[in-house]
């Protein structure tokens, strides 16, 4: 008896109509509701995604499939930039148009441009790509074409990445081949973008203070908030540097300050409240690191640490709080997931940063009835002088910390400029950091068993090592 037509007594299919409807919580499970609600906070969006929601039906196959999944993104070994081009130029060849706009918004946290991310159409021909990621996206174009990869773009691929490298990147293509189709077949509908991450507000003419502002994440988010029309001005303890990062921002006042010092943070915030007429924007950013055995390390590293990060963030809060007090006032204390989960070698930092969390946290209540805003950014290794300085020593080497996840510092400059053009409550860098923050318990434990492994070898050498702050500072008068 032929078929064709017939679909047993139901309606067809409409194109745009899902063919099985995302899970309940109920239909989901609790494990998975509780993975899907933590996918749902890092994803950025309103609901939870209907890829997982759809896909928990069959709960078993669902969590295994997410373990393969985050070896491949976010816990791979390209770095996370590069596999979002990947993914992105397989979204465009599958016309998947659920996978483009969910990468679009994990492009842009892991440092895409958005005119990168516009580019990943033209494909590798287009101009502007290096050479990495050039081959990267004639590997997804031949995959797609070929299922394979033609000798002589191997031959290249092979002088360019390490085996580990090409062998992630043909399961990278191959999975996220596999994913449009299934979306394709299922026919899940793109999610809708929460206005937490999306909706940057407009900057111009917002007034904004930045500490720490000489280099690093400091600068790099002064030159982009000036870029976006904002006023800025900048504060620092590196006169040269801080001068030339204020040429670049049109001239804006780069005032010396010692964070540690309450007068001076009182006198700077001043300095900048009268040079910009009034203060919208507050960005405590000021901070330092080094690893710091607790057992026999050397206190005044942590007497430092907690002056500056801890003390330094307070006296900056304190001072300008009574200028963000208004309708469109916002604060954005710089902590770090150090505030979460705790590393060894980085007690004094993580106590700071938790303690930056916490002034937060109560500020925010503080300052409600005034209409002003609060928030906190959550950053994990981002590509700066804290990073490298902080972690290229003998003693952090030795440590097992896992892949290399540093992200590029542009992910990070990218969620301030979202943060402050939204006011939000949280800020943080890279995507992957955000469910973090949500199982912090669970993930210190991780932490320990991970890091327990030649710990005792790494104290030793910490200890002979005696690493320096991150950033010189002068002894205190």
């Amino acid at each position: 008896m032929s078929t064709e037509g017939s679909t047993n007594g139901r309606a067809p299919d409409s194109p745009s109509q899902p063919r099985l409807a995302p899970a309940t919580r109920g239909e989901l499970g609790p494990a998975n509701a509780l993975i899907v609600d933590l996918i749902r906070r890092a994803a950025g969006t309103s609901r939870a995604p209907n890829l997982f929601t759809t896909l928990g039906r069959h709960r078993r196959l669902f969590r295994a499939w997410l373990r393969f999944a985050g070896a491949l993104m976010p816990r791979g070994v390209l770095p996370r930039a590069e596999t979002e081009l990947v993914i992105l130029r397989v979204a465009h060849n599958a016309a998947c148009e659920y996978e483009w706009r969910h990468h679009q918004r994990l492009g842009r946290v892991a440092g895409l441009s958005a005119a990168e991310i516009e580019r990943v159409r033209e494909g590798p021909d287009g101009s502007g790509w290096s050479t990495r990621q050039s081959l990267l996206l004639s590997s997804a174009d031949a995959m797609h074409e070929r299922r394979e990869l033609p000798d002589d773009l191997w031959a290249t691929l092979r002088a360019e990445f390490s085996e580990v490298e090409l062998i992630e990147l043909v399961m990278l293509v191959g999975h996220y081949e596999m994913l449009a189709t299934t979306i394709g077949t299922l026919r899940i509908a793109p999610d809708e973008p929460s206005g937490r991450g999306t909706d940057t507000g407009s900057l111009a003419g917002r007034r904004v203070l930045i500490t720490g502002a000489a280099r690093g994440i400091g600068a790099a988010t002064a030159r982009r908030l000036h870029e976006r029309g904002a006023r800025v001005a900048l504060a620092g303890i590196e006169p040269d540097l801080l001068a030339a990062v204020a040429k670049e921002c049109g001239g804006a006042p780069a005032i010396a300050c010692d964070v540690r010092d309450r007068e001076a943070v009182e006198a700077a915030v001043q300095e900048a409240v009268d040079h910009l007429g009034g203060l919208d924007v507050v960005i405590a950013n000021a901070g330092v690191a080094a690893q710091l055995p607790l057992m026999g390390g050397d206190p005044q590293v942590f007497e430092r640490t907690i002056e500056v990060n801890l003390l330094g963030a307070y006296y900056t809060l304190r001072a300008a709080a009574p200028h963000i007090a208004h309708p469109g006032g916002y604060a954005l204390a710089i902590s770090s997931l150090a505030a979460a989960v705790h590393p060894p070698l980085l007690a004094a930092y993580s106590a700071s940063k938790a303690g930056v969390e916490a002034l937060a946290n109560a500020l925010r209540i503080e300052l409600l009835h005034t209409g002003a805003r609060v928030g906190v950014a959550y950053f994990a290794e981002l590509d700066t002088d804290m990073t490298s300085r902080g972690f290229g020593t003998e003693a952090a080497a030795r440590i097992r910390r896992g892949p290399s996840r540093v992200a590029p510092l542009s992910a990070g400059v990218n969620a301030i400029e979202r943060g402050v053009g939204s006011r939000a409550r949280r800020v943080v860098a890279p995507g992957w950091a955000e469910p973090v923050l949500h199982i912090r318990m669970f993930a210190q434990r991780v932490v320990e068993r991970v890091t327990s492994q030649g710990l005792d070898a790494a104290l030793e050498v910490a200890l002979r090592e005696n690493a320096p702050l991150t950033t010189a500072l002068e002894p205190r008068k």
